[in-house]
């Protein structure tokens, strides 16, 4: 089960009294990449003895068994309230006041709501009859004014006890589903693709079931994993509060085998919205653009040639505007262009007029996802397969050279029919029963796991690396 680890990352916020029995005075989010964990922060007026209190504006999407709640007494019991949404809410709340009806047939229909029960609505007219609507899913409801009914979410209702009268500060912790954040990323190539501009956007959406306002809110990155008993025991303090002016790029901070960013200032995150802000940001890395093949020893052969992977590698180095946890999440390739003012090509010639009205564009080269890079880390994004580079591999010789011993010649010929030369990364995958015998062109590096060859591409032209695997069982 992928859980929060709370013992590290729920901070406490700075109460705040309220205005009365479960006020909401102060909320916390620490916010992973499924789902959130929630500090709610509030001051309730409290009699000697037993009280019943009752907590509304908790998230609709809770789980219940994460539920805790915090106070200088005795929670005796705690029952759940799910306010829910439809129909019955609005009309419950709409009896006794006169409403207009218009049927899909533009019928109208007016009358004093009397009551709802079984999607079965009863209207007293004007006259003193009454009038059976059966299924209201049928007809728009016209109001003067909005219905006064209750926000859907859930409600607590708590026995509590306490030893004296007085205010009592309350911290309701559980668990909040739907409302998570993740991190999207814009790499920009220049038109010569080495150098890029890379953009990390995260995005906090919450489903929950309730708004949060004036929330302090961080963001966990790492994958996360607790026992489901496991609860919050230890707390670390909490920055003070920061205004915001602008927007800067949070800092990563550690926090065991995880990185936190705490965002500056309060956040309002109203049900079903998006919020967006940076989190990475650099103007110049340098990008290495690869045309990569894999090899597939001892898997008969293809007679179709194959295209050859696009790949643009990266450094996370501090030098080139980086240096800093990059949390995993979707990344987007551009390159940048040059268009007319209108951003469209001569609709005659189908090309752009050098005529001082191009202005920068970009073009969606391709998509990929990236797991989490830590500092130092160099990383890898795919866009495609190459159109005009190919590779036919081809097996020429297949022999038993002893009992438990076999080798393979394969020939894997490189095909380029751009207008300009190219170099093709050829990756040969081993492990401890294959070795490579011989080889046409020297490897650029090797490990226990692969040999890895550049082979230079002529424009319209080809190359070819022959190599001879041997097999020991």
């Amino acid at each position: 089960m992928i859980a929060a680890a709370f013992i590290i990352l729920s901070l406490p916020a700075q109460m705040e009294a309220g205005s009365g029995p479960g006020t909401m005075s102060d909320t916390d989010l620490t916010l992973f990449p499924g789902w959130g964990w929630v500090l709610d922060s509030r001051t309730i007026e409290l009699q000697d003895g037993r009280n019943e209190v009752t907590f509304p504006g908790i998230a609709r999407q809770f789980d219940p068994g994460s539920l805790q709640i915090g106070l200088d007494g005795q929670v005796i019991s705690v029952r759940t309230r799910v306010e829910h949404q439809g129909w019955e809410r609005i009309f419950q709340s709409l009896i006794g006041k006169q409403i207009r009806m218009v049927s899909d047939t533009g019928q109208l229909v007016e009358g004093e709501v009397v009551d709802f029960t079984q999607s079965r609505l009863y209207l007293r007219k004007a006259d003193g009859r009454f009038t059976l609507i059966p299924n209201s899913h049928n007809y728009r409801l016209e109001l003067d004014t909005m219905p006064d009914a209750d926000k859907p979410g859930v409600q607590l209702d708590a026995v509590v006890s306490v030893d004296r009268a007085g205010s009592y500060p309350v911290q309701i912790y559980y668990v909040a589903n739907n409302i998570a954040w993740s991190l999207d990323y814009s790499i920009v190539l220049n038109e010569d693709e080495n150098k890029a501009g890379i953009t990390g956007m995260a995005q906090i959406r919450n489903n929950s079931g309730t708004a949060f306002d004036q929330a302090r809110v961080r963001l966990v990155a790492g994958d996360v994993r607790m026992s489901p008993q496991r609860a919050p025991q230890l707390r670390a303090a909490v920055a003070d509060e920061v205004v915001m002016s602008g927007y800067s790029v949070p800092e990563a901070e550690q926090y065991a085998d995880y990185y936190v960013y705490e965002l500056p200032g309060r956040l309002d995150l109203p049900e079903r919205e998006l919020y967006q802000f940076p989190l990475v940001s650099a103007t110049s890395v340098d990008a290495r653009k690869i045309y990569r093949y894999h090899v597939r020893p001892f898997s008969g052969t293809n007679q179709e040639p194959r295209r050859l992977d696009v790949i643009y590698a990266f450094h996370n180095l501090e030098e080139q505007g980086l240096g800093k946890p990059m949390p995993g999440g979707i990344v987007r390739v551009y390159r940048k262009t040059e268009t007319d003012a209108t951003g469209y090509p001569d609709p005659d010639t189908g090309r752009m007029d050098d005529d001082g009205l191009r202005s920068a564009g970009m073009q969606l080269l391709g998509q990929d996802r990236i797991s989490h890079i830590a500092k130092g880390d160099r990383f890898e994004v795919m866009t495609g397969r190459a159109f005009d580079i190919r590779a036919l591999e081809t097996l020429t010789r297949h022999e038993q050279v002893a009992p438990r011993v076999r080798e393979e010649s394969r020939e894997i010929t490189l095909k380029n029919e751009k207008d300009e030369d190219v170099v093709a990364t050829v990756v040969v995958p081993l492990h401890r029963n294959l070795s490579v015998v011989s080889e046409s062109h020297d490897p650029v590096s090797e490990s226990a796991d692969r040999r890895v060859y550049e082979i230079n591409v002529p424009a319209e032209g080809e190359n070819r690396l022959s190599i001879t695997i041997r097999q020991s069982n």
